[in-house]
C-alpha cells in the first residue's frame, strides 16, 4: 500500500490537484486573518512591543528590521544583552529568535489574539555587519509557503515530462 501511495505522489495529476487544494488553503487562511496581520493596529502593536516597523511586499509577507538591543527609546540597553560565543563571533541568535517568541507570545495574549500564531511563520536572517545584532524579521502566511512548494513541484514535473516527451519526439522523428 505504501508503495501504491509512493507512486501516486509522484504522478503529474497528484501534483497538479496537490496544487489546486493548497491554493485553496491559502486563500481561506488568507481570507482568516488577513483583516488582522495587515491592519494599522497589529503593524503599531509590533511597533510598540517589538521595536519594529513592518512592510508589506508585493506577496504579502509582512518585514522588518529588529535589533533587540535597542529599547523602546532608540537607546542602547546592555542590561537586557544574553552574549553567545561561537568561533567566530558572538552569536545572539537563539536570544533573539526566544526575545520575539516571547514578546508575540505577549502579543497574543494581551489582545487576545486567538489562533493567528497557528497561521503566520516568523523567519529571522541576520543582516548588516557580522558584529551587529540586526535581524530581519519576516511574517508569512504558512498557507502561501505551502501553495508556492506545490506550484515549484508542479512546475517541475511538467518541465522533466516535456524534457522527456521532447527526447522521444526527437529520436522519432
Amino acid at each position: 500500500m505504501k508503495i501504491l501511495t509512493k507512486l501516486l505522489h509522484l504522478t503529474l495529476t497528484y501534483k497538479f490537484i496537490n496544487m489546486f487544494i493548497s491554493l485553496y488553503n491559502y486563500i481561506r487562511d488568507y481570507t482568516y486573518i488577513s483583516d488582522t496581520l495587515y491592519s494599522d493596529e497589529f503593524k503599531h502593536v509590533l511597533k510598540r512591543y517589538l521595536n519594529v516597523d513592518v512592510d508589506r511586499d508585493w506577496i504579502g509577507r509582512l518585514y522588518g528590521v529588529i535589533n533587540p538591543n535597542i529599547d523602546i527609546n532608540g537607546k542602547f540597553n546592555v542590561n537586557t544583552m544574553i552574549i553567545e560565543i561561537d568561533g567566530d563571533n558572538t552569536n545572539n541568535n537563539e536570544q533573539v529568535k526566544n526575545w520575539c517568541y516571547k514578546q508575540l507570545a505577549l502579543i497574543f495574549q494581551l489582545f487576545n489574539i486567538h489562533n493567528l500564531g497557528d497561521y503566520i511563520d516568523l523567519t529571522f536572517r541576520h543582516v548588516g555587519p557580522r558584529e551587529a545584532d540586526n535581524y530581519l524579521l519576516i511574517f508569512d502566511i504558512v498557507s502561501r509557503k505551502l501553495f508556492a512548494y506545490s506550484v515549484r513541484s508542479f512546475m517541475f514535473q511538467l518541465f522533466i515530462y516535456c524534457c522527456i516527451a521532447a527526447i522521444i519526439l526527437f529520436i522519432i522523428l
